[in-house]
């Protein structure tokens, strides 16, 4: 019995799709037990896979906490049922196997750098995209490019590849980590979800190539991927099953790698009257979207940027004192730099998240169950409580840290701000309290808010038990039904800062 629990096991497919015999490919977490052994296909056609660049050479061939490592899996085979199952080929790592042959060339222009990648598939499909880096300011049909921005052409169907993740990757989101467990949100998530498809159809990329996968916000300024834009989109795409959502975030993603980017400083422009107008801030950094995009996509360039940007962030730790010492400053670098080492270990990245937590943790008052930032002082020892800040960015980022760095002192300090938020959020009869006053342990001048995404923000600090429960109250469903509106002059900031949050896709 027991031999034939273990055969099933072993024959059992690790991956099914039915296809329409098109050519995929796409990244995959598998176990590192089943890469040793090689994949296959169970019937007709061809598989190759190799192994996505997500650790220096030194750690290349690490696995995730779980053993697992992240792959390419390439596949060309006829329309209906494709099965993939453990033993046959070993990686392909120069991309040139039974699915299709890469090949790649280099050349200077006058105005900078041309890249050329190539796949050409076993069953005659050619895929081609051409970058070009800007060495010198250039204007090409009425647009100007400035040194260090890219220009990314890409053949029509390079960008669905890797549609099994949009038609049938919603488990395995939930299962690695793109989309949290399911959970017990019932029909206000469902009702948020609706919003979300919505505001997909309705959201107006800024024209022209340097606007592709960028957004304006009220007064026409550049949103620059502000609260992680691709990261959203991405969500929706997978766990909505959109396919413009799709798309979106693969032009949100090469948008920050062609045109917010910093030479200098290597952090992305923030928000402003133009791409590359504001400056650089380690509180206005976001790479998970454009790591997942790499992930899902198996797109090496945003792996590569994604783990660069870390390394930015890394050496480029906040500095702010007195009033300008800002929550955001230390909780976004240790959030991202968290979500990069979940599934690429870098020792550089490791050492900086941890002063990061450390600062952080120095910072908590275990009276006001808060962690005091010198933006919140105020005279006569109040501190101002950014509650939805608190909720939605700094428990998160925490989380993240704790569960790769177990650390009891920090697991009570979690526990006793959650009792805190939990205690302020109460009924939710009079909407819920983004902001309030801490004097002595005691809490005063709430600042209540109804349908505005801070207000949503208050909920990502619930445990999932009390998030259901609070979810369940009429009154909270009144404080933040409806989100996001259509008419909402900030809409692609606003449906950003929802769509990244987790309670709404439980």
């Amino acid at each position: 019995m027991a031999f034939l629990s273990l055969a099933s096991v072993l024959l059992a497919p690790l991956w099914t799709w039915v296809g329409d015999g098109r050519p995929l490919r796409c990244g995959l977490r598998l176990p590192a037990e089943v890469l040793e052994q090689g994949l296959s296909l169970a019937g007709p056609g061809g598989v190759q896979w190799r192994r996505l660049p997500l650790a220096s050479a030194a750690m290349a061939g690490e696995e995730d906490e779980q053993g697992e490592g992240w792959v390419e899996l390439a596949i060309v085979a006829p329309a209906g049922r494709v099965q993939l199952v453990r033993g046959g080929c070993g990686p392909s790592p120069q991309r040139r196997g039974p699915a299709y042959v890469y090949d790649e060339s280099q050349r200077r222009v006058d105005h900078g750098v041309e890249r050329r990648q190539r796949w050409q598939w076993r069953d005659g499909t050619v895929d081609e995209r051409v970058r070009t880096t800007f060495t010198a300011r250039t204007e090409i049909g009425g647009e100007v490019f400035d040194v260090g921005e890219g220009w990314t052409r890409e053949s029509a169907g390079l960008a669905d590849r890797a549609r099994w993740w949009r038609t049938a990757g919603l488990r395995e989101a939930r299962r690695c980590g793109l989309l949290p467990e399911r959970g017990r949100g019932g029909h206000l998530t469902r009702r948020v979800q609706r919003q979300l498809a919505a505001c997909v159809d309705a959201l107006v990329e800024l024209p022209g190539t340097r606007g592709a996968g960028d957004f304006a916000r009220a007064g026409g300024e550049v949103t620059n991927n502000e609260f992680d834009t691709s990261f959203a989109l991405l969500r929706c795409a997978v766990g909505l099953r959109h396919a413009r959502a799709f798309g979106l975030a693969q032009r949100a993603a090469g948008q920050l790698r062609d045109r917010d980017l910093d030479q200098r400083s290597g952090l992305p422009f923030v928000h402003g009257p133009g791409h590359r107008t504001g400056t650089p801030q380690t509180g206005h950094v976001w790479l998970r979207g454009l790591l997942w995009v790499g992930l899902v996509t198996a797109d090496d360039d945003a792996l590569v940027a994604a783990r660069a940007l870390g390394r930015a962030l890394a050496v480029n730790l906040p500095r702010g004192t007195g009033r300008n010492e800002r929550l955001r400053d230390y909780a976004w670098p240790l959030f991202e730099l968290e979500s990069l080492l979940a599934v690429a270990p870098d020792p550089v990245a490791e050492r900086a998240a941890d002063r990061l937590a450390a600062a952080i943790a120095f910072r908590f008052d275990p009276r006001a169950r808060t962690w005091r930032f010198g933006e919140g002082l105020r005279d006569g020892g109040v501190h101002f409580e950014r509650a939805w800040l608190t909720a939605g960015l700094l428990l998160p980022a925490l989380d993240a840290h704790v569960r790769r760095r177990p650390s009891e002192p920090l697991r009570e300090q979690l526990t006793a701000a959650r009792a805190q938020l939990s205690q302020q959020l109460g009924r939710g009869a009079r909407g819920l309290p983004t902001h309030y006053r801490v004097h002595r342990g005691a809490t005063f001048a709430q600042h209540y808010e109804r349908c505005t995404v801070r207000a949503a923000w208050l909920l990502e600090a619930l445990p999932g038990r009390e998030q259901a429960r609070l979810l369940g109250r009429r009154a909270v469903q009144k404080a933040i039904a409806e989100l996001p509106q259509l008419d909402d002059a900030d809409l692609p900031t606003t449906f950003t800062m929802l769509a990244r949050c987790d309670w709404p896709w439980r």
